[in-house]
């Protein structure tokens, strides 16, 4: 199965500062899910994760620090920075998780690039949220000081949002492929991955976006192989009419099904709208099961008992 953890599955709430060993202490409540998994025989693990809130502290890093270190990095670099540092936490704290668990199981975490078409309308109007959460009136005064696009972000508060073309390849999917021939768990495609685009020669250029984590999750489930494609973010369902006072959890549904809701414009563009559209891409392309979930019930969502259960058909 492919796990696609939510950003917030790393960040450390109620601080727009990433604090580095409480990093680690999330990290860990993370991939302890994952020994039940392993202990029920699941070996063919694919890890993906969010950086939605890690890439805007990096960017804001560098908007505070402007008068200082003139801005010299661009958004595809952020994304590179963040999938390093995610990388390196979620590769350190699952080996040193398994080992506790007196579990034989190592991970690999793999810097991925994943091409984007530079005329993708994406880059015309920006969706995707990065950074932290902020209030109405903080929101306008960072749109007129920074000329930043604040939205609404599900009634959870005012993001910045950028561009979020859509996925087209994954550089590194042979290096999945290896990994899993190997037996390690591989962690990529942080953030969504680096968007790069293919120039007139054929290279790889960096491009400044950021790709919707889910998306590319999907694709590389659908790559590499993968029957269930697991979701992890911050509700414990997708429900119809969200944050309505009607709203209503859904637990099982098929492909038709949710493609009907998404018409009817249920699921929110920048929150659960991606989520959706990524699991029936997976299932249209041949998975077998896409699984949306509280990131902390990730045991009871593969088992049944939590989340919604998207089946083809």
């Amino acid at each position: 199965m492919l796990i696609a953890f939510g950003g917030n599955a790393l960040n450390v709430p109620g601080d727009h500062r990433p604090i580095q060993k409480e990093e680690f202490l999330v990290a860990r409540r993370s991939m302890e899910q994952l020994i039940p998994l392993l202990k029920e025989g699941y070996e063919t693990i694919v890890l993906t994760h969010g950086n939605g809130p890690q890439v805007g502290q990096i960017f804001l890093q560098q908007e505070l620090t402007a008068h200082e270190f003139p801005r010299q990095i661009t958004l595809d670099v952020c994304v590179a920075d963040s999938q390093g540092r995610i990388g390196y936490i979620l590769q350190n704290v699952f080996d040193n998780v398994c080992k506790r668990h007196g579990i034989n199981k190592k991970s690999f975490s793999v810097i991925t690039q994943v091409v984007v078409n530079p005329d993708d309308p994406g880059f015309q109007n920006p969706t995707k949220p990065i950074g932290v959460f902020y209030e109405e009136d903080e929101a306008v005064r960072l749109q007129k000081e920074r000329g930043w696009i604040m939205k609404e972000d599900a009634g959870r508060g005012w993001r910045r949002v950028i561009p979020s073309p859509q996925p087209l390849e994954i550089v590194e999917e042979g290096i999945f492929n290896d990994l899993l021939d190997q037996g390690l768990i591989a962690i990529g495609a942080g953030g969504g991955g680096i968007p790069v685009f293919r120039n007139a020669r054929g290279e790889l250029e960096g491009i400044e976006a950021v790709i919707d984590k889910d998306r590319t999750s999907a694709l590389l489930a659908s790559r590499v192989g993968i029957d269930t494609l697991v979701i992890l973010t911050q509700v414990d369902h997708v429900y119809l009419n969200f944050n309505q006072p009607d709203q209503t959890p859904i637990e099982t549904a098929t492909v038709s099904e949710m493609a009907t809701w998404l018409n009817k414009n249920h699921f929110s563009e920048g929150s659960m709208k991606p989520k959706v559209e990524a699991a029936l891409y997976f299932l249209k392309q041949g998975g077998k099961k896409t699984i949306i979930a509280h990131l902390n019930q990730l045991a009871d969502a593969v088992a049944g008992r939590a989340g919604t259960h998207i089946l083809p058909g």
